[in-house]
């Protein structure tokens, strides 16, 4: 995937919301319902990607909202914030500055633990897996002539991850202690963003990186790695990333959650529909400036990340490595999951 205007992106998605409230207040058919005379403004603070990674970005985008979306203007509108990475998304939902927002397991527990949202805040939906056997999974890579070939032969190594204290650091020291290693001393980790761990290990400045989508996808094209291990031999299937709301905000406006979550599983669907998948391809790629001929390979195909459809999460998918937090030194106090979790918003039912 290619850089994209994230600002620009942003004053989109501010006109899209400005427009709709303009249309209520002068009574437009598309958002004049008996439930509402206008719809609620959702400031939403995504978790630092664009695109495939986070469905959200383009579920909401004007065609969607247009052509797919049911409450759209009706129920709610977005106006979305696009940030660095989930810790910033934290700060705004924190600074009363965003109402929902992408949070990784490892953000949200050290967030719970600081109290640093007031009111608290709950989990209502998922966004994508990984470790799940037969789809794509945030893998470490070296060279294909590297003499590493096992996770063991990792001592010593120099090893590239995108930030301290991460979803993919975490599964990094978990795995490297399973082989009796120490993750201070018998490595060296080093922060090196997604874009760049590919190039960097290319040019032997590490000696092993984590490789996440899209970028996994464009380097393994140009061939020359070898995966060593992923996320799922440290934790089994894990949610990376899921939907939060400040209860504050829910309180307020339980109804317009639950009309972004009914679109976001709506759109989810629609965008999985073989019948829909050029133009899906299609938007995606205008959107974030990513070849359709690339995305095509992998977008919403088993090489892909895995992603409930319905948007669902089990509680243990979020419990596994929050404990693993919490062993690893990373909290001081363990985090109860399922005291944080609400599906009732979404349009079906999830299995316990």
């Amino acid at each position: 995937m290619t850089s994209i205007d994230r600002h620009g992106a942003r004053r989109r998605f501010l006109k899209y919301g400005a427009a709709a409230t303009a249309g209520a207040t002068l009574g437009f058919p598309f958002v004049h319902t008996a439930r509402a005379q206008s719809p609620v403004k959702i400031r939403y603070a995504t978790g630092g990607g664009i695109g495939p990674n986070e469905m959200e970005t383009v579920i909401y985008l004007e065609w969607m909202q247009k052509n797919v979306l049911k409450q759209y203007g009706k129920a709610y509108t977005v106006d979305m914030t696009f940030t660095r990475g989930t810790p910033e998304a934290a700060t705004l939902l924190a600074a009363g500055q965003a109402d929902m927002a992408t949070l990784s397991f490892a953000v949200f527990a050290t967030t719970v633990l600081k109290d640093a949202v007031p009111g608290g805040m709950k989990i209502v939906a998922d966004n994508y897996q990984d470790g799940h056997k037969g789809y794509a999974a945030n893998t470490f890579f070296v060279l294909q002539d590297s003499p590493i070939k096992t996770v063991a032969d990792l001592r010593g190594k120099r090893i590239g991850i995108n930030a301290y204290g991460s979803a993919v650091d975490l599964a990094l020291r978990v795995r490297l202690k399973k082989e009796g290693m120490d993750p201070k001393k018998d490595v060296q980790i080093v922060e090196i963003a997604f874009p760049n761990i590919g190039p960097a290990l290319r040019e032997k400045r590490i000696d092993a990186g984590v490789l996440i989508l899209p970028f996994m996808n464009a380097e393994l094209q140009k061939g020359g790695l070898r995966p060593v291990f992923d996320g799922g031999d440290a934790f089994g299937p894990y949610s990376v990333i899921f939907h939060v709301v400040t209860n504050s905000f829910l309180k307020a406006n339980r109804d317009a959650v639950r009309g972004f979550l009914a679109d976001y599983v709506t759109g989810l669907q629609w965008f999985y529909d073989p019948a829909n998948r050029k133009r899906a391809v299609e938007i995606t790629s205008e959107f974030t400036k990513s070849p359709a001929a690339v995305l095509d390979q992998y977008f919403m195909t088993e090489r892909d990340y895995y992603r409930d459809r319905n948007g669902c999460v089990p509680a243990a998918l979020i419990q596994n490595p929050v404990d693993a937090m919490q062993r690893e030194g990373l909290i001081d106090k363990p985090v109860k999951i399922a005291d944080y979790l609400d599906l009732s918003l979404l349009p079906g039912q999830c299995k316990a």
